[in-house]
């Protein structure tokens, strides 16, 4: 009678198969939980490498292109005749005029000196006349070029001593090389790295690490604490381990991980550096919310399934009473049915990102989405024609009308371009400040001095609300013939300048029909 009772018995099968179902459940959840700790641990590595990346491209980056832009401009515009001699050595009064007015464009800079080949200079601020500065050597200085370093790249010096504010800087110099390839001198660009940093101070880093900007050498040049510039913060061992353009390593001495973006020109790493146990810690703590998830999942199957042995021994109960008593109508039915089906046709929502690529006041897409679309044009080698336009005498417009009223121009101008060129496809681009640029590409390359010519009839004869206010513009074009993006932005430029200086109002090179 045992042995019927013990083949007879639902409860043994029960409690083994839960038994079965409860240790898999654990065994799976050491496995998961394990397996989530790694990829927690490689999900901050990809933060942190993501945070490092955008600092570099972002800020850094941004902030190079921006003196390096200029500073080609400047050399470019000192190449010519003999506006550096004549700035330097004739009007020297004049020149420092002209290079206040240009210093004044680049906050990061804290004074920029300009030496011809002799080695006769003009510094801007003004250098007053002492024994000090009596004994000054520009050709003993870092930024000055000699014939052998002369080239068309723009160099970074090492961090030195300034010689007049006896504090350290980084210059970065260019060689002013004559169109007929001859050397007429240097321009440098001595950068404020206190200014540089001070907006690292308003970034937030994902996890609590410490950021900075450092050389070669491992000495820091740009850090939210000034203090510590020019201190080294990267051992020369974990310096040579940074040989990619970016990524990360551990050093096992301090414990500490290294994540980094390097820069060819200058040679300088965006480091971003997070202890070991800080991440560990993180780590653990996601960890531990997963693990606690599944003892409470485990807990909830024991009660289930204390809850199913104690209702199926109800059931059986009730059956047996019904095959004794005969009682159909009080036999009992199945509760537990099959869940309703997961609706077949149930609505997704996508959440779609809009990358943020309109500049808000004119409606134009903005610097960001330039960069990213003349890049593909590029690459690519499709053929496409660069437009750079500027609204003539603007900064009178903001002086005699007021900032809201230089707004509405932007903003009107700039409406009124993208009503030619949204009809054919052409996209208009706010590059900077009252300067536009548009990308003729394909076989709209041909049409883009027209579409260009009827935009600026429409905005010369466009009447303002304002009495008096007649607003123009000028521009200068260029076909891409598979130079470099900056020779390209800068031929550009140079035929926008030469309209201005033609009269504004008129658009160059005129296409030959």
């Amino acid at each position: 009678m045992a042995r019927h009772n013990r083949k007879l018995s639902f409860t043994t099968p029960m409690l083994v198969s839960f038994g079965g179902i409860l240790l898999s459940f654990i065994l799976i959840a050491i496995f998961i939980t394990f397996t989530q700790r790694k990829d927690f641990l490689e999900d901050y590595h990809n933060i942190n490498r993501n945070f490092t990346h955008n600092l570099a491209v972002n800020y850094t980056e941004t902030l190079l292109r921006e003196n390096d832009y200029i500073l080609a401009r400047a050399a470019t515009f000192f190449s010519r005749e003999d506006k550096l001699n004549e700035t330097v050595n004739i009007n020297p009064e004049e020149g420092l005029r002209l290079l206040m007015q240009l210093q004044t464009l680049m906050p990061t800079v804290s004074s920029i000196s300009l030496a011809d080949t002799e080695g006769n200079y003009l510094r801007a601020p003004e250098v007053l006349t002492d024994e000090n500065s009596k004994a000054f050597d520009a050709k003993t200085r870092p930024w000055f070029v000699h014939q052998a370093k002369a080239s068309t790249f723009s160099h970074y010096t090492n961090p030195h001593m300034d010689y007049f504010t006896h504090y350290p800087t980084v210059a970065i110099y260019k060689p002013v090389i004559s169109p007929e390839g001859k050397l007429k001198g240097s321009v440098a660009f001595h950068l404020d790295l206190t200014s540089m940093s001070y907006t690292l101070r308003q970034m937030v880093a994902p996890v609590q690490g410490e950021f900075f900007v450092a050389d070669r050498d491992g000495k820091v040049v740009l850090h939210p604490d000034t203090g510590a510039l020019f201190k080294q913060y990267v051992s020369e061992k974990m310096m040579d381990k940074m040989t990619s353009g970016e990524g990360y390593v551990l050093d096992s001495e301090s414990n500490v991980w290294y994540y980094y973006y390097s820069f060819t020109n200058p040679d300088w790493f965006v480091v971003y550096r997070v202890s070991d146990t800080m991440l560990m810690d993180l780590t653990r703590h996601e960890t531990n919310i997963v693990s606690w998830g599944f003892a409470l999942a485990a807990m909830m199957v024991v009660l289930f399934g204390l809850y199913l042995r104690h209702t199926s021994r109800t059931v059986l109960m009730n059956i047996i009473n019904a095959i004794k008593t005969g009682d159909v109508n009080r036999a009992p039915r199945l509760e537990a049915m099959l869940s309703k089906a997961i609706e077949l046709n149930k609505e997704r929502e996508m959440a779609y990102v809009r990358q943020a690529t309109i500049d808000a006041l004119t409606g134009c897409k903005n610097r960001r989405a330039f960069d990213s679309d003349i890049a593909v044009l590029m690459n690519d080698h499709q053929p496409f024609t660069l437009a750079l336009v500027d609204i003539d005498n603007f900064k009178s417009i903001n002086d005699t009308w007021g900032h809201l009223s230089g707004d509405i121009v932007l903003r009107n101008v700039a409406r009124e371009g993208i009503q030619v060129m949204q009809p054919r496809s052409v996209s208009l681009y706010r590059y900077g400040g009252e300067e536009f640029a548009v990308l003729f590409a394909g076989d709209h390359a041909k049409e883009a001095f027209t579409l260009l010519e009827q935009w600026r009839t429409i905005v010369e004869q466009r009447t303002w609300r304002e009495e008096n206010l007649v607003v123009t513009f000028s521009a200068g074009m260029k076909e891409w013939n598979m130079e470099s993006l900056e020779q390209l932005i800068i031929s550009a430029d140079e035929a926008l300048y030469r309209a201005k200086q033609q009269g504004k109002n008129r658009i160059l090179p005129i296409p030959h029909l």
